[in-house]
């Protein structure tokens, strides 16, 4: 399916959302969609008020700064408010369960919750009481919003989606499955290159493989000349061939048009290069802005 020729028809379908894997391809476009509204909107400083009198509680188990900023502010640039509970609010929670939190919110009069790192446990509890919007959140690659980010970006330098080629160097071990089968349900196509002690094992292949080929390759000059959006991925873990798929400026020249993309944070000098990260050539810190766009357009067909 065609991003460019889908008819966006203003819903979603569902109330929560918990993983990024529960959504098909037109109800990603579904969001996409809404977030190029909201991006033309506001760079163009209108007003936007569909928020009014809503408010928007973020939960987070642990202290994660960019998720309360860039929620506060695509709540408030919305209209809307939020109600921040801190890992420091024990006193909330004390001796209550997930179902009892939700309970309240609702009765509080929230109109929809952001949490993060739920177990299963907690999960079904919030699915259970069924009426608070909820939107969950991981750390990392694969939360959803941040693979929402990174599709609308993709999308908005590409001008497209399906048929777009996307390599991803480095630690290949360290690939997120729920963004890779994102892209692949969107068309894109994928391609890891890595050195070969740094394959992901057959399990996470099989994973990453649900939706489309993925293809595996080693020399690291070829694949980027055919590639039109370009990450890196490295763990913690110091493996020495590395050093040979980190993306420089001298490589990325090989392919002009080829951009480069990044959830951030990265690591400097290792993953790629602070001339390409800073340059041009690089979309890392446009997509962190966008995710502002992606968090309003979800909060919007969920919270309303």
């Amino acid at each position: 399916m065609d991003i460019n020729k889908y008819g966006a028809k203003g819903k979603l379908g569902v109330k929560q959302l918990y993983s990024l894997a529960e959504l098909d391809e037109g109800q990603i476009y579904e969001i996409l969609h809404l977030a190029r509204k909201l991006k033309q909107k506001q760079q163009v400083k209108e007003k936007l008020s569909v928020f009014d009198g809503k408010n928007v509680a973020i939960m987070l188990k642990s202290s994660s700064s960019r998720i309360r900023i860039s929620f506060e502010l695509a709540v408030n640039r919305l209209g809307g408010k939020t109600l921040y509970l801190s890992p420091s609010d024990t006193d909330f929670l004390n001796g209550l369960t997930y179902l009892d939190a939700a309970n309240m919110l609702y009765r509080y009069g929230v109109n929809g919750i952001v949490v993060k790192n739920l177990t299963a446990d907690e999960i079904s509890q919030f699915k259970t009481f069924g009426k608070l919007p909820v939107i969950a959140l991981k750390d990392g690659r694969g939360s959803p919003c941040q693979i929402l980010a990174s599709l609308y970006t993709v999308w908005e330098t590409a001008g497209r989606l399906s048929g777009v080629k996307l390599l991803v160097a480095g630690d290949c071990r360290r690939v997120n499955a729920e963004e890779l089968n994102a892209y692949a349900k969107c068309g894109v196509e994928v391609t890891l290159c890595c050195p070969k002690e740094c394959l992901p094992d057959d399990e996470l292949f099989e994973k990453i493989s649900q939706f489309g080929e993925v293809k595996i390759v080693h020399d690291l000059s070829a694949a980027l000349k055919n590639a039109d959006i370009v990450t890196s991925v490295h763990g913690e873990e110091n493996v020495p061939a590395l050093g040979a798929y980190k993306i420089t400026e001298e490589a990325l020249g090989a392919c002009p048009a080829a951009k480069y993309l990044h959830v951030l944070p990265v690591r400097h000098g290792e993953e790629v290069e602070d001339s390409v990260l800073y340059g041009e050539k690089s979309v890392a810190f446009e997509r962190a802005g966008n995710l502002i766009y992606a968090e309003q357009s979800l909060m919007m067909l969920l919270f309303r």
